[in-house]
């Protein structure tokens, strides 16, 4: 079987089966594991070439969801689980696997018109629910799975703001339904996509900020805490930007205003988070050996800008990013506490930025 019959045959063989039970993750789940295990034992390219295989199975996939007007998000998903099981029933599943699995469903979106956030977040949830199937941590592999997911969005041209967005729900949806260390999977998530859009020539200021949004939106509906989610994203994308020698103060303003926006969103305490963003930014920069003044200087100012949006005074959000950057310094000594108590205090922006003791006691 080639694989554009592939394609065709899962196509026939899901609209059928959906339009006979209804139940749309399990019946795509099925088909597609049943015909990769087949198609892997007798295809040589089949079994070399998984991004090809992954591509047939999700347009065959869209199409039929189109044919039979089923949600499209769950059709994907079940067909990512079923295509990576089946690959796992005839060789080892490697993490490469997973980044060439997702990739490969995003491009195959694009060429028969399926919705690519819809594409993107159910791929991701879909892989990173198979982790324990094949005997690998969901948090191990968030990285590569949101890797794939920005290379697959740049394949086909779209929004990698939007996909970095879809890609951290998924991985948190995904992560939380195996049981895995949400905490990790975010943070490495997080990495994995700023490193890919680097890596691609992408935005960094606009995927750091949709990358924040979509971990806070997706962080309320499982047990993981907004001062978890903002620290742990930050510190991410902090390390990807830095592997990659990329712009690390685009990335700290980027994170700041998507902590404004996405608490604002979910009504959550913007200034607390602003704090939470800044320590993990700053604990990050710091690890990586990256300019901790630089990074705290973009995130006060990326605060001053984003305030009025929140409904939050200039002032109170540039201390607050203030105050956590200092905090997060202290952990590195005292050279690192002065300068970043140098970048983020004094005018900046025409606010006067002020921090709270015990801090000042510490800059002194």
């Amino acid at each position: 079987m080639t694989l554009s019959g592939f394609g065709k045959s899962v196509r026939d063989a899901l609209t059928g089966t959906i339009e006979g039970t209804g139940d749309v993750v399990e019946s795509t789940l099925k088909v597609a594991r049943t015909t990769t295990v087949g198609t892997l034992q007798t295809s040589r390219e089949a079994a070399t070439e998984v991004q090809g295989l992954a591509a047939d199975v999700i347009k065959g996939a869209i199409q039929a969801t189109n044919e039979v007007g089923t949600e499209l998000g769950s059709a994907v998903k079940g067909s990512v689980i079923g295509l990576i099981q089946g690959v796992g029933e005839v060789t080892t599943v490697t993490v490469g696997v997973f980044s060439d699995t997702v990739r490969a469903a995003i491009k195959g979106s694009g060429e028969v018109g399926g919705d690519v956030h819809s594409v993107t977040r159910g791929a991701v949830e879909g892989a990173l629910e198979t982790t324990k199937s094949v005997g690998l941590r969901a948090e191990d592999v968030a990285f590569s799975v949101s890797q794939g997911a920005i290379k697959g969005a740049s394949d086909v041209g779209a929004d990698l703001g939007g996909a970095a967005r879809d890609a951290i729900k998924g991985t948190v949806n995904g992560t939380n339904e195996v049981g895995g260390n949400l905490v990790e999977a975010v943070e490495d998530s997080a990495r994995g996509l700023i490193r890919s859009t680097a890596n691609v020539g992408g935005d960094v200021g606009s995927v750091s900020r949709n990358t924040v949004v979509g971990a806070i939106e997706s962080a309320g509906t499982v047990a993981l805490s907004l001062e978890q989610t903002v620290f742990s994203t930050s510190r991410g994308l902090i390390h990807g930007v830095k592997e990659t020698g990329g712009d690390l103060g685009s990335a700290a303003s980027g994170a700041v205003n998507g902590t404004i926006v996405g608490t604002a969103q979910v009504g959550g305490n913007v200034t607390q988070a602003l704090e939470d963003t800044a320590r993990g930014l700053i604990k990050g920069t710091a690890e990586v050996g990256g300019d901790v003044g630089l990074v705290g200087r973009r995130a006060v100012e990326g605060a001053i800008a984003g305030a009025k949006s929140a409904g939050v005074s200039a002032e109170d959000a540039a201390s607050a990013v203030a105050n956590g950057a200092i905090s997060a310094a202290g952990s590195f000594g005292e050279t690192t506490v002065k300068t970043v108590t140098n970048s983020v205090t004094g005018v900046i922006s025409g606010v006067r930025v002020t921090v709270r003791a015990p801090f000042r006691d510490q800059a002194s």
